[in-house]
């Protein structure tokens, strides 16, 4: 039976290339979330946070990642999604966010479909084809009868790839959103796949100034509401947001415009393209 609430921790970090000093930041954070907590997550990039090189010296293979993440959680019982580690696979890194239960076991695996580029013939441009290769799969994962749906940071441009996993009670986006980017478009996107797919967005940023390659990430971690409200709301440090989710807010937007029930069959638009 699903649970009416649903009580999340939001992790915003200011990682580093260190996956060693990484991996302490994610121990003492799992260790300060309190009791009731149904699940905990942390943004992008939370193993390793550098220039290109770095992050794919940081990967592991997939095994390996599952053990090692999965008896952090267990040692805390705290359900936790991990929103995007290098993850070493058939000689490609992908961006991986992955997703436990309370007793470590890996409850879903969903690989970023969408590579970030920002002016990337420039010399200081960002293309993470250069770091990934690119998932192929939407993927969503069922906890205490709660639906969420997976997507990492620049997904976050895509509605299809939302749309394709509705309905859901839930999204998480986890990210490293640039500053430059975030000031203009964070907010306004993650309000706009609430408000379209009427269910809560949880989105968790990284915050601070990369420390290889000197870009300065958004922060601001943030919940937005079915209706498309910002209920809670990070500034730029690091910090940790609990916030309780309320299933009668999905019933309510969906029961009030049933946006969701009325959607058209895709197959009628293209039908009609000339």
């Amino acid at each position: 039976m699903a649970e009416e609430y649903f009580r999340v921790a939001l992790v915003q970090t200011e990682s580093c290339p260190d996956r060693t000093e990484n991996l302490a930041g994610i121990r003492d954070a799992l260790g300060r979330i309190g009791r009731g907590t149904d699940l905990v997550v942390f943004p992008e990039n939370v193993l390793c946070l550098g220039n290109g090189a770095s992050v794919r010296a940081a990967a592991s293979e997939h095994n390996a990642l599952r053990e090692e993440l999965g008896a952090l959680v267990e040692a805390v019982g705290t359900p936790t999604v991990f929103g995007g580690v290098p993850l070493l696979e058939g000689g490609e890194v992908y961006n991986s966010s992955l997703a436990f239960d309370s007793e470590g076991v890996l409850l879903a695996r969903y690989d970023k479909i969408h590579l970030f580029q920002l002016n990337p013939d420039s010399p200081d441009g960002i293309d993470e084809s250069r770091i990934y290769a690119a998932g192929f799969h939407p993927v969503a994962f069922e906890l205490r009868g709660w639906r969420i749906g997976l997507s990492i940071c620049y997904d976050l441009r895509f509605p299809e790839l939302y749309r394709a996993l509705a309905p859901v009670d839930a999204f998480l986006c986890t990210a490293a959103f640039t500053a430059a980017t975030g000031e203009a478009h964070w907010m306004p996107l993650l309000r706009a796949r609430a408000i379209e797919n009427q269910c809560h967005v949880i989105a968790v940023n990284q915050c601070g100034t990369n420390r290889e390659t000197d870009i300065v990430n958004h922060g601001h971690s943030l919940v937005v509401d079915p209706w498309g409200k910002v209920t809670s709301e990070a500034e730029r440090t690091p910090c940790i947001l609990d916030v309780c989710l309320c299933r009668a807010d999905i019933e309510k937007a969906r029961g009030t415009i049933p946006a969701l029930a009325n959607r058209c069959d895709e197959g009628r638009f293209l039908d009609r393209v000339p």
